[in-house]
């Protein structure tokens, strides 16, 4: 687990936040952290009748990106038992 990231981060930031993927709606991307332009769509499922927000505008900018792992736990347990 944690070991593939084009099945993990990749997928989430591009299927669900970014294509609608994951929802069904086709192209609509996720109204908080989507990469927004305003000239979009976003739906709201409701019961009986969705909700659709025209132009959401752009609430995160991504200035760049790391992959980061940190030490597991057995790590971790390693290192709090070294002498100082």
């Amino acid at each position: 687990m944690g070991t593939d990231l084009a099945r993990q981060y990749e997928v989430i930031t591009s299927q669900w936040i970014n294509d609608g993927n994951f929802t069904g709606l086709g192209t609509e991307k996720d109204p908080l952290v989507g990469a927004n332009d305003g000239t979009g769509v976003f739906t709201i499922p409701q019961h009986p009748v969705r909700r659709r927000l025209q132009q959401p505008p752009r609430f995160v900018i991504t200035k760049g990106g790391e992959y980061l792992f940190l030490p597991g736990i057995r790590a971790l347990n390693w290192l709090a038992e070294l002498d100082d």
